[in-house]
Formats: C-alpha cells, sequence, structure tokens
C-alpha cells in the first residue's frame, strides 16, 4: 500500500515539475523570442502612417531596456516608382521602464540609426513617400519623431529627387548625402511665447560628400534644424572644387512645390572644376574664384528641377584666362599695350575679373563687369545666357600707359577713341556665345 502511494506521489511530482518546466519555458520563450510579436508591431505601426513595413528580427535586452530591430524597411507608397523610402539594417533603441510600466507608454531615450539609406522623393501634387497618401498633403510634422530624445546615425546615406511630370516618371537626384554621421536632439519650445509648442530637432551632422544638383562638395560639417516645413543646414562648411563654401542652406516644405534658399561665401574655388560640372570641352575660363551668393527658387518637377534658379551676389576671378578670345582680331591689335606682367601670357589672360551679378530668367545680369587684361582695363555692364545662349556686354577699355602721338591721333580718328586722364580710352563690345565670344573695338 505505501509502496502504491509513494509511486503515485513519484508521479505526480514529475508531472508538477514537468508543467512547471513547460511554463518555465514558455515564459522563457516570450520573453526572449520578440519575433512573434512582430507581425502585431508591424500592422500596428501600417495601421497609424499608412505606410507598407517590413522588418526581420527584433532583439530584446532588459536591463537597461534595450530594442534592436534589424532589416527594417519603409516602402514607398503609390503613385510613387517601387522602393523604399527608408532601409536600415539596424537600429537601436533605449527605452526608459518607468513610463512603460506606469502608463503603457514607450518613451524612448535614444534611437541609434546603424547604415540606414534614406530615399526622398516628391511628386507634382506636392506629397512625399513618407506621407500617408491618404491624409491630407499639407500634413503637420512632416519630420516628428514623437518623443525621442536624442537620434544618432551612423555612416547614413540620403538622396532627394523629384518625379517628372506628367507622367509622375523618375527625375534627377536633387540632394545627395554619403557617409552621414549625426546627433540630433528635440527639443520644444512656444513661437512667440505662446501657442502649442512646435517641435525642432536639432543637432550636428557631417557628410564625407554632398551634392545639390550638379553641384559637389566633400567633407561637409553643419549645423542642422529640422522644423515641421522646413529643412536648415546653418553654418555649413564644406570644400568644393579646390576651394571651400560657407554659409546657410534651407528647404522649406510649405507649398505645392519645395524652394530652397542659399546664403553663401566661397573662396578659392578653381574655375575648370566647377564649369566641369555643366558643360563638356574644354573650361570657358580659367583661375580662382571667390564670391558671395544669396540664391534660392522653387524646386521644379520637371528634367532640369533647379532652372528657374534666382538671386545676387558679387564674384571675383584672379589669374586667369577667356581661352575663347585667344584667336580673336580685336584682341590681337590691343595686346601690343599690355604691361610686362603680361609677357609669355595669352591675348585673353587676365589679372582680375570682377562684377555683381543679378540671376533671373537663365542669364545673369551685371550693372558692372570688371576686367585687367594686364594693362588693358576693361568696364562695361550687360547680360550672359546660362544655357548657352547670347553674350551681350558694352562698355570702354582703357589703356594704362600713356600712348604717342600717332597712336592716340589714330585711335581718335578711326576708333572712337578719346583720352581721359592721360590714358586712352575707347568703347569695346563682347558677344557671341561664351562658348565663342566676340570682342571688338566698336567704330
Amino acid at each position: 500500500m505505501k509502496s502504491r502511494v509513494s509511486s503515485r506521489l513519484k508521479i505526480a511530482f514529475i508531472v508538477f515539475v514537468v508543467v512547471v518546466g513547460v511554463a518555465f519555458a514558455a515564459a522563457w520563450h516570450w520573453l526572449h523570442n520578440p519575433d512573434r510579436y512582430l507581425p502585431m508591431a508591424i500592422a500596428n505601426a501600417e495601421k497609424r502612417t499608412g505606410l507598407q513595413i517590413a522588418a526581420q528580427h527584433v532583439d530584446i535586452r532588459y536591463f537597461p531596456l534595450r530594442v534592436r530591430v534589424y532589416g527594417l524597411e519603409i516602402k514607398n507608397p503609390k503613385p510613387f516608382p517601387a522602393g523604399d523610402f527608408l532601409k536600415v539594417p539596424m537600429l537601436e533603441a533605449s527605452v526608459k521602464w518607468t513610463p512603460l510600466l506606469l502608463q503603457k507608454k514607450i518613451v524612448i531615450r535614444s534611437l541609434v540609426l546603424h547604415q540606414p539609406a534614406i530615399d526622398f522623393v516628391s511628386d507634382p501634387d506636392g506629397l512625399w513617400n513618407f506621407q500617408n497618401p491618404a491624409g491630407p498633403k499639407d500634413q503637420p510634422g512632416r519630420f516628428s519623431t514623437g518623443s525621442i530624445a536624442n537620434l544618432e546615425v551612423q555612416n547614413g546615406a540620403l538622396m532627394g529627387s523629384v518625379l517628372t511630370e506628367p507622367h509622375d516618371g523618375p527625375g534627377p537626384v536633387i540632394l545627395e548625402l554619403q557617409n552621414i554621421c549625426g546627433d540630433l536632439k528635440q527639443i520644444q519650445f512656444h513661437p512667440h511665447g505662446r501657442g502649442a509648442p512646435l517641435q525642432v530637432i536639432q543637432g550636428q551632422l557631417t557628410a564625407s560628400n554632398a551634392g545639390f544638383g550638379s553641384i559637389h562638395t566633400r567633407d561637409l560639417r553643419s549645423d542642422v534644424r529640422i522644423l515641421p516645413m522646413a529643412l536648415v543646414f546653418k553654418n555649413f562648411s564644406a570644400k568644393t572644387y579646390r576651394g571651400e563654401a560657407k554659409g546657410d542652406f534651407t528647404f522649406n516644405f510649405q507649398g505645392k512645390n519645395t524652394t530652397f534658399h542659399a546664403k553663401m561665401n566661397v573662396t578659392g574655388v578653381g574655375m575648370p572644376y566647377l564649369l566641369a560640372e555643366f558643360e563638356n570641352g574644354p573650361p570657358k575660363m580659367t583661375g580662382m574664384m571667390q564670391a558671395k551668393l544669396d540664391v534660392g527658387g522653387e524646386i521644379a518637377h520637371s528634367a532640369n528641377p533647379l532652372g528657374d534658379m534666382y538671386g545676387t551676389g558679387t564674384l571675383t576671378v584672379k589669374r586667369g584666362d577667356l581661352p575663347g578670345l585667344d584667336q580673336n582680331a580685336s584682341m590681337k591689335q590691343v595686346e601690343q599695350f599690355r604691361t610686362k606682367d603680361a609677357e609669355g601670357k595669352p591675348p585673353s589672360a587676365f589679372s582680375t575679373f570682377g562684377g555683381d551679378m543679378e540671376l533671373k530668367n537663365h542669364r545673369i545680369y551685371s550693372k558692372r563687369v570688371a576686367v585687367d587684361f594686364y594693362g588693358i582695363d576693361v568696364d562695361g555692364t550687360g547680360s550672359m545666357s546660362l544655357i548657352g545662349g547670347p553674350v551681350n556686354y558694352r562698355g570702354n577699355a582703357t589703356i594704362e600707359k600713356k600712348q604717342g602721338f600717332f597712336t592716340t591721333t589714330f585711335a581718335r580718328l578711326f576708333k572712337h577713341g578719346k583720352e581721359k586722364g592721360g590714358r586712352l580710352e575707347f568703347p569695346i563690345a563682347l558677344t557671341g556665345t561664351l562658348a565663342n565670344p566676340q570682342f571688338a573695338v566698336v567704330h
């Protein structure tokens, strides 16, 4: 009898141990296999954003609470081409325990994105591929990240482009950043001291390469501010075309079409390297440029999205050349008046080329352009096309050295020249195109 009771107790104990073991195994599986809840989390995120989201694996560490997501992808919605707005091989979020336990609220202390690839695309209706297409097109807080206090980006890439009208075809890349590293923080403030708080993300970022349209730079460093309707690069500096650029750059997403505005100073820029981005063949101008620019425009949904750029500025090019004038007959005629500094240099060589500029309607207008052809000072006014069209400048050329009686008399009689301050001055014109300029002494 006792042996039977003992046997039953052993069986009961074994069953109890097995049940407890299974329970502990299930709990362990639940705690250490969060992938089983990944579809539920993705479905909830898709419902809230209206976007298609995918992820491969989730890993959770509890003390401190950290969540890692591997293979995150956010797909482009229709009508955008197939592809991803965001791809992140791995992201890591540090989550606060207290709000999670007491308020059932997820508060992310910090978020690290490892090698994210971001591809911004805008369609002609003003919609971006990171927006819910079912929502209003002027959705507030396009860049809002909720309760994320710190965002770190490691070795990321960003591209921005537009779809072209009328069939929403893929357009050219407008903005491109490579090897981005950044540390961003989210803050809140009340505009003008009252009203609802406006979320702002700000911090610093670097990029090994950065391009805007046909302009390319490297070693970009900038403060950055991300507002609900704007992206601001503040106090940026970058190396470009053997020189350097510094200033501020802003994208504004308020209207149907995105606009941009840049205020910058550039120094030491090699003109041949800069012009090679826009033209084929030999450079139309050489020398080292420095400039102060204030330019902007609307980004159009076309094959030339930056074609309507406008702005003002001043520029100076030193120790350069206008090779298209080398074979010009008038340049060869006035070459005899140059100073000794021009010895061995072609007729088109200059020591300084400078002036003001107003950019509009695909042309550069200048109220004053001054060129020193080593002893022949040219002052003029006019305009030139940016797209291979006509050049039209008029002005006067002044010979620095005093000339003899016969030379001065000849210039007065046949070239409409005149003597001013002891120096010979005569009218000139620069016409043709930038690729084939025509310099002439006006009769």
